[in-house]
């Protein structure tokens, strides 16, 4: 009796033994495929050389940290190549200015003469106002994404939050002779929103038009939530339009930003749980935030 037990137990022990060994094996290659992965640039996966649940599952959560691993590092190469194009894109914009400022510096102290010191004085304050603008925008993104709490909500009508954001844009519509038609429905259209955050998406959207503007603006609000700016845009194009709301995107360098605006407003409006899309048809650009109840 002893002697088959002890054949049982060896035979049992045996074939553990031959586990043991056959899933060290299995381990060193998931361990070896692992580091293979790591080093070279493809989407293959480790592959099981077991079918053993516990290595299974060793392998899918490799796999899985694997793939999130590589998305890290493509969405950190993309925001390499994207910082590196604001900087050269930004160095111009702010060249652009500073070069005009000292070159009309130098002008306005060679000249006695009054008209053309007043022309100079004139050009001067065009291109700080150029610089003043590039700062406001870079501090205005550099806070947005700094701030990692949720801002205060109040009951907002955005029937009087839009009508008070095109009124104070009036003096800079005036300049570029744009006088916009502005539809509001009779009825208020309440949303519970952060006040600043509104007004800093409605003034964001109201300067993109006047940038992109052909010489008109309409300005709709619909009792769903949805406020669309929309103008001619001669400058655009829908593979354009399709990039506006990335980071640091310009249709041009030098006077017009340096690309903030819009990605501005959709991280505001997604921040407070809405949405925004842009469109380019029939030579009109429109650009709409939905805030749904």
């Amino acid at each position: 009796m002893w002697i088959a037990v002890s054949i049982v137990l060896a035979v049992i022990c045996a074939g553990l033994l031959v586990k043991i060994l056959l899933m060290k094996r299995a381990m060193r290659q998931i361990a070896d495929e692992f580091s293979a992965r790591i080093r070279d640039d493809s989407d293959a996966s480790v592959g099981s050389p077991d079918r053993d649940a516990d290595l299974c599952r060793l392998v899918s959560v490799l796999n899985r940290e694997l793939h999130t691993m590589r998305t890290a590092e493509r969405t950190c190469g993309r925001s390499v190549a994207e910082l590196n194009r604001a900087v050269a894109n930004l160095s111009h914009d702010l060249r652009t200015p500073l070069t005009a400022i000292g070159g009309y510096l130098t002008l306005l102290a060679e000249t006695e003469d009054p008209a053309e010191r007043e022309q100079y004085l004139k050009v001067l304050g065009e291109r700080t106002e150029v610089m003043r603008r590039l700062a406001e925008e870079l501090l205005q993104y550099s806070v947005i994404v700094s701030e990692d709490h949720a801002a205060e909500t109040e009951e907002l009508s955005l029937n009087t939050a839009l009508a008070e954001s095109v009124a104070g844009a009036y003096p800079m519509l005036s300049e570029r002779g744009i006088t916009p038609e502005v539809s509001i429905p009779k009825n208020h259209v309440m949303r519970r929103l952060n006040k600043t955050e509104l007004s800093r998406v409605f003034a964001n959207l109201l300067t993109n038009a006047v940038r992109y503007s052909g010489g008109d603006l309409a300005v709709t609000l619909s009792e769903a939530g949805d406020v669309t700016f929309s103008n001619a845009a001669p400058d655009l194009d829908p593979v354009l339009t399709a990039q506006l709301f990335e980071r640091f995107f310009t249709v041009q360098t030098g006077s017009r930003g340096v690309g903030l605006g819009l990605s501005i407003v959709r991280t505001l409006a997604e921040r407070m749980g809405g949405s925004a899309e842009a469109q380019y048809e029939d030579g009109r650009l429109s650009v709409t935030v939905h805030f749904p109840q």
